[in-house]
């Protein structure tokens, strides 16, 4: 199957804007306190994170690009499966989240922006929809382009997520303490249980 240019920018751009994310918590993460001193004015850290990364990747992007797995109808339905479901796990974090915090602002800022708990929405199923958005994403690109480095970079953003989602619950459980725990006995990390248990109360 030949490649097709506009999805190669599709996944430079998604790249561009998207991977710097789970870098950027797992410098935030791990030194919150930190990070708080400055409120929002810590989030100006993700200024040269995205310049570098985005430089970096717009260098590399016929690398990124040169090599290929042979693709077919199957990787193809799969890719677009994989997105579709992204699109609507992102529409229903924004719908339960708001901007304010998917901006993260709660977490830097949490005197001036407070987080609260939520008992609804698809975070009653599972903890970090908007990680698994991103790498369902990712991956679904990698399939409809067949490009290995998208691949390097899908396998890459998981990984980071595996380590960033231990360090915001961290935080969490520090923040909201017991409802904290029961919600996270209640909901999996990223894979919805088949079976709905009663769900007792969400956070973020």
């Amino acid at each position: 199957m030949a490649s097709s240019p506009i999805l190669d920018f599709v996944a430079l751009v998604y790249a561009i804007l998207f991977f710097p994310a789970p870098l950027f918590w797992l410098i935030v993460h791990p030194a919150i306190r930190f990070w708080r001193r400055f409120g929002t004015r810590s989030l100006w850290v993700a200024l040269p994170l995205w310049t570098f990364s985005g430089t970096l990747l717009v260098l590399l992007r016929h690398r990124i690009f040169a090599e290929r797995i042979s693709r077919n109808a199957l990787t193809t339905i799969a890719g677009v499966a994989l997105i579709a479901l992204a699109v609507w796990i992102g529409h229903q974090v924004h719908r339960h989240l708001g901007l304010l915090r998917l901006a993260g602002l709660p977490e830097v800022n949490p005197g001036r922006y407070p987080g609260g708990v939520v008992r609804t929405g698809i975070y009653a199923r599972v903890r970090h929809p908007r990680y698994l958005e991103y790498m369902l994403t990712f991956v679904g690109l990698a399939l409809l382009t067949g490009a290995v480095g998208i691949f390097l970079l899908a396998i890459i953003t998981i990984l980071l997520y595996l380590i960033v989602a231990p360090l915001e619950e961290r935080e969490l459980r520090e923040h909201y303490g017991p409802e904290y725990e029961a919600y996270a006995r209640e909901a999996p990390r990223f894979l919805p249980r088949l079976r709905r248990r009663p769900l007792r109360a969400r956070t973020e």
